[in-house]
């Protein structure tokens, strides 16, 4: 995933186009953080331009307070004599509400020659008017395209078996909702694999409501009781 994201960003500053930021979310924020800066490596790599030009806001478990994130940005004004500098914030659910509102202007209109990579946890934490002027890569959601043996065996128990410990797993146990998207994505291999007898429709169905989950607009215990409904 992150070769398509690579190519675009090479093509945007071959044509000397500005790029929106991008919002990298993942659960393991720690890997998340390395991949990230490995990625911005591997550009300017390509680029011939020397690592300096990576500026990082680690993650340092303290809030981002207005004056930190305006110092930080303040380097984007900066003459540079390299086709790109690449700025990363880290985990920016630590972002005051006043740090977050006085970042929006750089957000919005970085210049083409600054590239911004923001890291978090999931989408739900970042305020919306930042996630309106950024991209987000979702890359915790392509790492549940692979398959759940968790949930894929409770399916399995389900289905064939007739065991009811999948019920009472989601009945007793309050969960994240990337443990609901995980669920459905197991669905989703079941299906791939042909152990389902269920048509292309059904398919679509479960990639919607995934997005309506990882979009906060469903309450993911409704959807999932929907579909062990469905399966049965």
């Amino acid at each position: 995933m992150l070769n398509n994201i690579e190519n675009k960003v090479l093509k945007k500053i071959e044509l000397g186009e500005s790029l929106s930021p991008f919002l990298f979310v993942s659960e393991n924020t720690e890997l998340l953080n390395s991949k990230v800066y490995s990625f911005a490596l591997e550009l300017l790599e390509k680029l011939s331009i020397p690592k300096i030009n990576i500026f990082s806001l680690k993650d340092d478990w303290e809030s981002i307070k207005i004056s930190q994130i305006k110092e930080f940005l303040s380097k984007m004004n900066v003459s540079n004599p390299y086709w790109i500098q690449i700025f990363i914030i880290e985990n920016i659910s630590r972002f005051t509400l006043q740090a977050a509102n006085s970042s929006l202007k750089q957000f919005e209109e970085p210049w083409k020659q600054n590239i911004i990579f923001l890291t978090n946890s999931w989408e739900a934490q970042v305020l919306d008017t930042i996630l309106s002027r950024v991209q987000i890569i979702d890359l915790w959601l392509k790492l549940q395209e692979s398959n759940n043996n968790f949930y894929i065996d409770m399916l399995k128990w389900y289905l064939f078996e007739n065991n009811l410990n999948l019920i009472s797993y989601f009945y007793k146990n309050k969960l994240e909702k990337q443990e609901y998207i995980s669920f459905l994505y197991a669905i989703i291999n079941l299906i791939k694999n042909w152990e389902l007898n269920l048509d292309n429709k059904f398919m679509d169905d479960l990639l919607d409501d995934i997005e309506l989950i990882s979009k906060n607009n469903v309450l993911p215990r409704g959807v999932i009781d929907k579909w062990i409904l469905i399966l049965k």
